[in-house]
């Protein structure tokens, strides 16, 4: 038969302790329940965990310090295609300036003639024609 209350603690060395035993002993001995014999080590070994885990805790924020966020590549992508856009459009301005200037220069100049010194405009000259004579207009044609 099996009580309902009676429960047994298994500890770290392997051994069985009836908890209900340890109670009745603790409170006859003026111990506050549930304090018992293994609270201690229980405490003793979650210190040490917590210790081990903030060891753990500041070995991974030093390597998070130096690990490159998305942030980070995010802007360093931005700022290297800013770079190449702008170099880009200052590569083509050069190019066009130095095909206009040698376009323009490459081919020779016809040259340009020099007007001779004008001499001083003589008045213009005008000829009257005189209007012509007027010829008396044909006779009518004779009836029959």
């Amino acid at each position: 038969m099996s009580r309902p209350d009676l429960k047994i603690l298994v500890t770290d060395d392997g051994q069985s302790v009836d908890t209900t035993k340890l109670a009745r002993r603790r409170i006859e001995i003026g111990g506050e329940p549930p304090d018992n014999d293994f609270m201690d080590q229980r405490i003793r070994k979650l210190e040490e965990f917590a210790e081990e885990a903030k060891k753990t805790l500041v070995r991974i924020e030093t390597k998070l310090e130096s690990t490159v966020t998305k942030a980070d590549l995010t802007d360093a992508i931005n700022a290297q295609i800013k770079w190449m856009v702008g170099t880009a459009a200052v590569l083509g301005a050069a190019a066009i300036t130095i095909m206009t200037f040698v376009l323009n220069n490459a081919t020779p100049k016809a040259p340009t003639v020099q007007p001779a010194a004008v001499a001083p405009a003589a008045p213009p000259i005008i000829i009257n024609v005189p209007p012509a004579q007027q010829t008396p207009a044909p006779a009518p044609p004779r009836k029959p």
